[in-house]
């Protein structure tokens, strides 16, 4: 499908309360555009649970269920069983989270759901931090970024740690799908949330997801920061299928320090910082280079 051709408007119905500028909110409405009304969604504590679905304004047109922070994919993983049992056939069972409740409090359920290959979408919206609770940090926030749990001063110079790769921890589980996305590729965006529709088992969507508040960015720039996150390897595109990983866009590794200038997160970054995260960045990309050679995983 083109995106020409999707409904303008999908099941996930315009009008939230999302921050100006936010990504999670964009995903949300492009991803149920093309999933359809024939879709159960469940999503945990998070920016989307705030700004998508405290009742009575909700904006999932379809059946929607709220639960702890460590559920979603035992959540979904229930419905889905719940619908087998029933014989009820054709309907897309989705847990949306962000990074903390996939990464963090939800890693054991996901683990667990991606090891029994449970019959699920799951789509984790990456914004690389708990910015709904007041932007701390996360599992999966990147080296070097301010949060307020990772401080710059008193000689502490932001996140010290690397973050989760989760879309490899799941391969390793030999998942039946695992891709990540963007936004700023509406293609492959489309190509990737049609091809988890169409399969059964469990299939993992990360898609990063530009935080306005959280990044310390101006609220115009989520979709340039998303394309150049692509075209700088910040963000690799890439997609586990049939055994098989593909990196779907090489980088071209040019502009890293302006595009990280442009987020007040890490204006603070030294020289020494800088190349820290630019050596991470291209070691993960020869990782998984290294990882698509093989004709298959076991």
């Amino acid at each position: 499908m083109k995106l020409q051709e999707l409904p303008d408007e999908g099941p996930y119905v315009s009008g939230d309360s999302a921050c100006a500028g936010c990504m999670a909110s964009n995903i949300a409405h492009n991803v149920l555009r093309i999933l359809g009304d024939r879709t159960i969604a469940s999503v945990p504590p998070s920016c989307m649970s705030v700004f998508a679905g405290t009742f009575p304004n909700l904006n999932w047109n379809i059946p929607y269920f709220h639960m702890q922070f460590a559920n979603t994919a035992a959540t979904v993983t229930g419905i889905s069983r719940a619908l087998k049992a029933q014989g009820k056939e054709g309907i897309v069972v989705l847990g949306m989270a962000g990074d903390g409740g996939t990464g963090d409090m939800g890693l054991q359920s996901l683990s667990g759901a991606a090891q029994r290959d449970e019959n699920i979408l799951y789509i984790c919206y990456n914004n690389q931090g708990y910015e709904n609770t007041g932007i701390q940090a996360s599992g999966m926030t990147p080296i070097g970024a301010w949060s307020n749990t990772t401080p710059v001063r008193n000689h502490n110079t932001g996140n010290e740690y690397y973050p989760k790769d989760i879309p490899r921890i799941l391969i390793a589980h030999e998942a039946t799908y695992v891709a990540t996305a963007s936004t700023a590729d509406i293609n492959d965006f489309i190509r990737k949330i049609e091809r988890a529709k169409e399969i059964e088992g469990f299939r993992y969507i990360e898609i990063l997801s530009v935080c306005t508040p959280g990044w310390d960015v101006k609220t115009h720039l989520g979709p340039q920061l998303a394309r150049e996150a692509i075209d700088t390897g910040f963000w690799l595109l890439l997609e586990y299928d049939k055994r098989k990983l593909t990196v779907n866009h090489d980088p071209k590794f040019k502009g890293l320090k302006e595009f990280l200038k442009k987020q007040g997160r890490f204006k603070h970054m030294t020289q020494d910082q800088f190349h820290i995260m630019e050596e991470h960045i291209r070691h993960r990309y020869q990782v998984a280079k290294s990882l698509s050679a093989l004709d298959h995983f076991l």
